[in-house]
């Protein structure tokens, strides 16, 4: 796979060298807490808002290479919304007003949240 400045290259020995504190510290980062002490990260509570537009997926197929799809509900085919969007903080879901739910639209978070207007 290449990078945005072209081919991959082999990882370095000092790139290597990081891998084992980094593998712990996001393992770290991603376990429960354990009882009586306090969270790495706060609860947040789920939201949803409702979307009167379209939501592109973007894509980078190859080197220079950019694509732009329109996300469409996959019962009705409909693409304009009003979409009810959904999050939990781990799973995007958008809601058509033919009352299908999705969450596999293949949205980023930064695709979906950009375009929300202020929560």
């Amino acid at each position: 796979m290449g990078t945005a400045d072209g081919p991959a290259v082999p990882p370095t020995e000092a790139g290597e060298a990081l891998l084992p504190d980094l593998i712990a510290l996001f393992a770290v980062l991603a376990s429960a807490s354990p009882p009586g002490t306090v969270p790495l990260t706060p609860p947040v509570e789920p939201w949803r808002v409702q979307y009167a537009g379209r939501f592109r997926r973007y894509g980078r197929p190859a080197f220079e290479v950019w694509t732009a799809e329109t996300i469409g509900c996959p019962a009705c085919g409909g693409k304009a919304g009003p979409w009810t969007v959904t999050c939990d903080w781990r799973l995007i879901s958008l809601g058509c007003p033919c009352g299908a739910v999705t969450h596999k639209h293949g949205l980023a978070f930064s695709e979906v949240w950009l375009l929300l207007p202020d929560l």
